[in-house]
């Protein structure tokens, strides 16, 4: 439950005392249905279906052993001749009567919108959710439950099952929903518009913008109990799927004013009908089941509507968490745009009348790191690779490569993050940042500083550009971009990628002093990432070019004597690279910092994003890797932009 203070510490951040607990479990001995009452679904990596599998040892010489099932509901047609029918038994999902109104309506309705999933399937009224009876236990094996729970700090919403697993039916769905979600959706809302220009508004475009995100999040976390698995493709028809994590859709109209209006889909998508049909659709007796499951897949993906998962994000040019659009350079130049207009007007407007000032940091934090997950996006083009899921003789190309072009776009749009302009805070905000006042402390969902209670106008600069950095200098990313020179001598490679690293951190003319200490500042955190390279980079080629680019630094350096207010930290840089090069097995250590508010909390204690040494002990993976962990299959609260 927790450690430091007591066996139960952690339940005392919800409960009333953490000295003592009572846990109450729930045994169910469930008997398995007869087998030959349910018939089994092949599995296609193409349909979007989680697998069950074992190996067949009566298999003939010469074929697959492995037998792969997806895992679904059972589902029966009461007129299976009929192309729609009303079911046997319907799939029915009872949501806890602890959540309150309007959310309660808000669950109900992201639900239900898999009825017309089904519908497309051939099924009338196949899928129904209603409330929890009276008496009923949540944990009762009979019925599918949405559960509403609350939580101490942001954490994941999942849906999970309980599966036969002979077969791949699903006996019994679970989905557990954290209470916070809409709490953060409204807070990110409040750092983008600043609504309260009076301060005792109650917006309604807020609240409804908040509850669109819990509409998307039921039918996400249901759809997990339905079998699918994550789908992040960016099609070129849109939002195609509940599937995806969904991104606050913000754009600026012509007026220079922002456009929320179409914030949060409102509606299953292309994708999740396609996946149903592929899923729970009954076919007429006589009828080639294997060629139907396969015509189902090949319409889609002739109308763009395909798969993309967890492992394809970070190296497939069009899969991406928590992002718009399907060029994801131009959609981080836009990102950077809208951030910039709100930081811009970003004030007072932000809080309610009669709350600290200084509270307007929590609004803060989401606005300045809004377009974190665009930056993924646009990295993911770096060596990027544009393929498919192919099968022998469907005429498909298994893989690309991203254009040159693409890439040198997505370049240039990350290095636009680290460029001081766009990482200065303006000054009216720092006006409104004095120390935390009693009884409004600091929490995990600050930024970190260097400066004790003082805000700190340099580390939210320190986060921004590491942020980028360190998706662009990805080992395994760093690999591909060497590879892919050599391939192709016409694609980037590792050390045009540092150079234009390099060239984002670059003195400009009639430069701040402010700017100048944010340069520096990014300056410093893309130098001890090409020093982790050069020494933790599993491929040679890499290792070598990280130090080449140390080496030519220091070179400039002497060539190029800094302005005296660089003076002095430039010379630290230079001996801490001279020290690093003459001892690489013992590089300089940087001192721990305060930790960072999370993108990603799962319940363990936010990752210090400052802190060198923990890019260290995580190997060649570097920082990502030890912040991120490995993260579960499921929705995170992870929209602190």
């Amino acid at each position: 439950f927790g450690g430091g203070g007591g066996a139960f510490e952690g339940v005392g951040n919800v409960a009333a005392t953490g000295e003592a607990a009572t846990i109450r479990l729930h045994h169910s001995f469930v008997q398995l249905p007869e087998l030959g009452e349910y018939t089994p679904r092949a599995f296609d990596p193409r349909s979007g279906y989680g697998a069950m599998s074992f190996a067949d040892y009566s298999a003939p010489l010469g074929e697959d052993m492995r037998q792969r099932f997806i895992r679904r509901h059972r589902l029966e047609k009461q007129d299976p001749s009929a192309s729609m029918s009303e079911p046997v038994e319907p799939i029915v999902y009872y949501l806890d009567p602890g959540a309150p109104e309007p959310i309660r309506a808000a669950l109900l309705e992201g639900a239900r919108w898999w009825n017309q999933a089904f519908e497309a399937a051939g099924f009338r009224d196949a899928f129904r959710v209603e409330m929890l009876p009276d008496g009923v236990s949540s944990h009762d094996v009979r019925y599918n439950v949405i559960n509403w729970v609350h939580r101490s700090t942001r954490g994941w919403s999942t849906g999970g099952s309980v599966t036969d697993p002979r077969t791949g039916e699903i006996l019994k769905g679970v989905v557990t929903l954290g209470s916070l979600r809409w709490r953060q959706d409204y807070l990110i809302a409040e750092g983008l518009l600043s609504p309260y220009a009076n301060g005792d508004e109650a917006p309604a475009d807020l609240a409804e913008w908040a509850l669109g995100r819990i509409r998307q999040l039921s039918a996400h976390e249901v759809g997990h109990t339905l079998g699918l698995v994550h789908n992040y493709y960016d099609s070129r028809l849109g939002r195609i799927s509940v599937m995806d994590y969904p991104h606050p859709l913000v754009t600026l109209d012509g007026d220079g004013r922002l456009d929320y209006s179409e914030v949060y889909d409102v509606d299953i998508g292309e994708w999740d009908e396609v996946a149903i049909v592929y899923g729970y659709s009954q076919f007429a007796e006589g009828a080639d089941e294997a060629a139907e499951l396969r015509r189902i897949l090949d319409e889609a993906r002739d109308d763009d509507v395909i798969l993309f998962t967890n492992q394809d994000i970070n190296i497939h040019a069009r899969a991406d968490q928590w992002s718009n659009g399907v060029d994801a350079a131009a959609e981080l130049e836009r990102m950077m745009d809208v951030r910039r207009h709100s930081l811009d007007r970003f004030g007072e407007g932000a809080i309610r009348a009669g709350r600290p000032v200084v509270t307007v940091e929590e609004a803060l934090v989401p606005l300045y790191m809004h377009h974190r997950y665009q930056v993924d996006a646009a990295a993911s083009l770096l060596g990027g690779l544009d393929y498919v899921y192919a099968f022998r003789g469907d005429g498909q190309i298994p893989v690309k490569r991203v254009a040159g072009g693409a890439q040198r776009a997505a370049l240039g749009a990350l290095a636009r993050t680290m460029r001081p302009a766009e990482l200065e805070i303006p000054a009216g905000v720092l006006e409104l940042l004095p120390p935390r006042p009693p009884g409004f402390g600091r929490t995990r969902e600050m930024f970190p500083r260097y400066t004790g209670p003082a805000f700190d106008a340099v580390t939210p600069a320190v986060v921004a550009a590491d942020h980028t950095v360190s998706r662009v200098l990805e080992p395994s990313r760093a690999a591909r971009l060497v590879q892919q020179h050599a391939l192709d001598p016409s694609l980037p490679g590792l050390a045009e990628v540092l150079t234009a690293l390099v060239d984002a951190v670059r003195p400009e003319a009639n430069e701040t002093l402010y700017r100048t200490e944010l340069r520096l500042a990014a300056y410093r955190v893309l130098v001890d990432r090409i020093m982790a390279l050069a020494e933790g980079a599993s491929m040679p080629h890499v290792r070598a070019l990280a130090t080449r680019k140390l080496v030519d630094l220091r070179a400039e350096m002497a060539a190029n004597p800094p302005p005296e207010r660089d003076a002095a930290f430039v010379q630290l840089v230079d001996r801490d690279i001279e020290r690093f090069l003459e001892k690489p097995s013992a590089p300089y250590e940087v001192p721990g910092t305060p930790n960072a508010p999370p993108g990603a909390p799962i319940g363990q204690p936010a990752m210090d994003w400052l802190a060198r040494d923990a890019w260290t002990a995580a190997g060649p993976a570097g920082w990502a890797t030890a912040w991120l962990g490995n993260a579960p299959a499921c929705s995170a609260d992870r929209e602190n932009f």
